[in-house]
């Protein structure tokens, strides 16, 4: 992402709003915004800030600077941003409810979990993409998501992938370091706490999401002999 253009579309995408919105929002005509996104034309500064101002972003980031795309106050001041699902190219289970959960840290897009949504049981399945310089981070399940202040950080963009939050349920595909076997986190939302709490709930388990951490298990023990 060097460019404006791209930035403006990557911000566009991350909120989830569209060029007409974004048109409203700006006061930009429908011509001009179209020229700024094919890069066509690059915005002045006071178009550059109003751009900014109707995404909710830093306008140094989308002027190009090495900077956080999220004003500072945008996320509560993590340096991770929240999650959002753009779906697989492939399809899981014959099913069309397969999504990557792309995460923005510093600017950058980053592919961070597999998901699986059974809409009609409201249930989110997640394994992480296992990248080898930060694995170990995903093998237990994301504490924001038992934390009032930060749960949203992977329910905000729920609406793109039919999800309510109310009666969700979510189960995360982790690993069990002690033992080296694959351990199944389940979660439940809580309207009272405010966040999701450790639920009794046992799914059925998606199976490519099982041989994921399997592969991994196994990659865990040979290092360790």
């Amino acid at each position: 992402m060097n460019t404006i253009a791209e930035r403006i579309k990557f911000a566009m995408n991350v909120r989830n709003v569209k060029q007409v919105e974004m048109v409203q929002r700006t006061g930009i005509t429908k011509g001009a915004f179209s020229s700024y996104l094919s890069g066509n034309y690059n915005p002045k500064k006071d178009k550059l800030e109003l751009i900014a101002d109707a995404l909710d972003i830093n306008i140094n980031w989308l002027m190009g600077e090495n900077v956080p795309m999220e004003n500072s106050n945008a996320t509560d001041n993590q340096t991770t941003g929240y999650v959002f699902y753009k779906e697989m190219e492939y399809l899981l289970n014959d099913k069309d409810t397969a999504y990557i959960g792309f995460q923005t840290q510093y600017g950058a897009l980053i592919p961070r979990y597999r998901i699986y949504v059974d809409v009609s049981l409201n249930e989110m399945h997640i394994v992480p993409i296992f990248l080898r310089e930060d694995s170990k981070e995903c093998y237990q399940y994301p504490k924001e998501l038992t934390q009032p202040e930060s749960y949203e950080i992977f329910t905000r963009d729920f609406a793109s992938i039919h999800m309510t939050l109310a009666t969700s349920q979510i189960y995360y595909y982790g690993i069990n370091e002690k033992i080296l076997e694959m351990e199944i986190s389940s979660f439940a939302y809580s309207s009272e706490k405010n966040c999701y709490v450790t639920s009794d709930c046992q799914p059925v388990l998606c199976d490519e999401f099982v041989r994921e951490i399997e592969k991994e298990v196994l990659y865990l023990r040979k290092v360790s002999r």
